[in-house]
């Protein structure tokens, strides 16, 4: 029984390549999908619906507009109206067009500020939920498939498709379309009409130059963006963001980035929707110009009426919003496929760090692996097999073994990364799946055996191990001083302000050595109860991992500690050695008693200790 593991509310994530769910389940997302644009922002929502609940009503209100010109214009022609009236009714009717562009810019506006923020709230929902994805997901390639089509599937089709609904293809077709009807009726019509078109499409020349200006100023950052998304969703970072917990700090280094990009792509959409109404009085100018010489055709009789009806009814409105609305309902219906992705994944398994037991204090009776086995996801051979365990407090415990034999399997199930397939284990008697894990991963300190180079400064590395205690100046110190990281700090141009890596601009790079230091004083700087050691000196020299191990017993007097290393001479210092193989645990006991028992310990001391001779 694992309780805190959590699924969906009826929406199924699958391995399947093709089409999630049906018809009717994907129309059954369209109320979640309108509650997230609402939470995320309601104001911006309520705008929206506002003017485009206007927009429809203007559309009637252009065609009863153009119905009263018309028949002013027949009553002109029949000397009972005069033409100023009928020149009243053109300008009302090029008012509305007017205001029909400032609302479609107004509308383009708003639904860019709602794809920012909606883009944001998808992104903050799948880096929690992530972070709340069982470590065993993150084994299956599938898990990936819907992060990505979660992402980049809403990114590409959603956004898209709100943009499509005004978008520039729409309007050049039916500029064509207009240039091509009312050449019927003069060649100046097409002619004054191309004039007024000319100035928007070098607007829109200009504004695409400042597009692509813009991506090209943003591509630093964004990289940096994408930093923080792979660190906060991919399988290399996991186990150690959540034992150290910093992965809040990442969040929110992520936001004042994506702040910092919304504002100056605000900025440019401020321009272009300011741009936009330039476009549209220029065009509506040349629209009422259109009119009037229209009108001037017709007074003339070199027009009639029905096709003059014709022109500006059946034409513009009908074969527009017709072949608008079966547009919207094609992109509506494949928008939905995506949508369904974005749910079914936020509906995947996930783990509550909060929820359940929380042990007052330090473990006191030990930690007991009780017929412990454990698989991993796609595998058919276990990594563990049959283990029986007792950790006592405070004990310092080494863990060797060839590679595979299951040394890193059994200390991720001790910090409860990973939950047993078969067996169980007990913290003072306690089944560790009833305890709250975030309680639990508190508790430990941790170098990694695949321990993470971040490309960020050297007391953010540091750090991250607790990140509440990053103002702890004098543990830093310590930290830095016990691992040696304090000769690579004296090497570095801004000590501990170094930003480390070459990914970003005035970076440092450092050795794989050097990056370990930080890694160990990264596990030494959070105050833990239990010190997992990895390997810690596998990038080494012979000096520097003589001073590791040389602060080992002052580190471990206050805590239980459990050492993985392939070199036998460094685990003398351990209280008892745990000899694994092929996931069995097959000798236990000191340096002296397993060397003298002559076994698995004994063979692989001798191999090393030949090559000292």
């Amino acid at each position: 029984m694992v309780p805190r593991f959590g699924h969906g509310r009826g929406i199924r994530v699958t391995a399947a390549a093709g089409e999630q769910g049906t018809p009717w389940q994907r129309l059954q997302v369209l109320p979640r999908l309108v509650g997230l644009l609402w939470r995320t922002s309601p104001i911006i929502t309520t705008l929206i619906a506002l003017l485009t609940l206007g927009w429809g009503l203007q559309t009637v209100a252009q065609v009863h507009v153009l119905r009263r010109l018309v028949e002013t214009a027949q009553a002109v022609l029949a000397g009972t109206a005069p033409v100023t009236l009928a020149l009243l009714w053109g300008g009302a009717l090029g008012g509305l067009a007017l205001l029909n562009k400032v609302n479609g810019s107004l509308l383009a506006q708003l639904s860019d500020r709602q794809q920012e923020v909606l883009r944001r709230a998808i992104e903050r929902r799948c880096y929690a939920h992530a972070q709340a994805t069982p470590l065993e997901q993150l084994e299956w390639a599938e898990h990936y498939d819907h992060l990505q089509r979660a992402r980049e599937g809403t990114e590409q089709h959603l956004f898209s498709s709100m943009r499509r609904l005004w978008g520039r293809l729409t309007a050049l077709v039916t500029l064509i379309s207009l240039l091509i009807y009312v050449g019927q009726f003069h060649w100046g019509l097409p002619l004054l009409l191309a004039v007024g078109a000319t100035p928007g499409a070098l607007i829109y020349m200009h504004l695409s130059r400042q597009r692509y200006r813009l991506d090209r100023k943003h591509t630093h950052d964004e990289r940096r963006l994408t930093m923080f998304t792979g660190l906060l969703t991919g399988r290399a970072a996991a186990a150690e963001i959540r034992l150290f917990g910093f992965g809040g700090w990442l969040v929110d280094q992520a936001d004042q980035l994506w702040r910092k990009l919304r504002g100056e792509r605000l900025g440019l959409a401020m321009s272009e929707a300011r741009l936009s109404v330039v476009e549209g009085v220029v065009n509506n100018v040349a629209y009422l110009a259109a009119m009037v010489f229209s009108i001037w055709l017709l007074a003339h009789g070199h027009a009639s009426i029905g096709a003059y009806a014709a022109f500006f009814v059946a034409i513009e409105r009908f074969a527009l919003e017709y072949s608008k609305l079966l547009r919207d309902m094609a992109d509506a219906h494949n928008d939905l496929r995506y949508v369904y992705d974005f749910f079914a994944f936020l509906e995947g398994p996930r783990v509550d760090l909060e929820q359940g037991r929380r042990q007052p204090g330090r473990v006191s009776r030990g930690i007991v692996f009780d017929d412990v086995s454990f698989t991993y996801p796609g595998s058919e051979q276990p990594a563990l097999a049959d283990v029986n365990l007792t950790i006592r407090p405070g004990e310092r415990l080494a863990l060797v073994g060839e590679n595979g034999a299951g040394k890193t399997t059994l200390v991720k199930l001790l910090m409860g990364l990973y939950q047993p397939t078969e067996g169980r284990i007990l913290v003072d008697g306690v089944d560790l799946r009833d305890l709250a894990p975030g309680d639990w991963y508190r508790r430990f300190g941790t170098v990694f055996q695949d321990f993470l180079r971040y490309q960020t400064s050297v007391r953010d590395n540091i750090t991250f191990g607790w990140v509440e205690g990053a103002a702890e100046e004098a543990a830093l110190s310590d930290a830095v001083a016990r691992s040696g990281a304090d000769e690579v700090v004296a090497t570095l141009p801004d000590g501990l302000d170094t930003v480390l890596g070459k990914e970003f601009h005035d970076g440092h790079e450092l050795s794989v050595g050097q990056w370990q230091k930080l890694a160990i004083a990264r596990a030494y700087f959070r105050p833990a109860e239990i010190l997992i050691l990895d390997e810690p000196a596998s990038a080494l020299d012979a000096k520097a991992e003589a001073a590791v191990y040389g602060h080992f017993a002052q580190l471990a007097a206050e805590r239980t500690v459990v050492l993985i290393s392939h070199r036998l001479g460094s685990c003398r210092i351990a209280d008892r050695i745990l000899v694994l193989q092929k996931g069995r645990l097959v000798e236990a006991g000191t340096h002296a008693d397993l060397v003298a028992e002559g076994g698995a310990y004994a063979e692989l001391f001798q191999l090393q200790a030949a090559w000292y001779r």
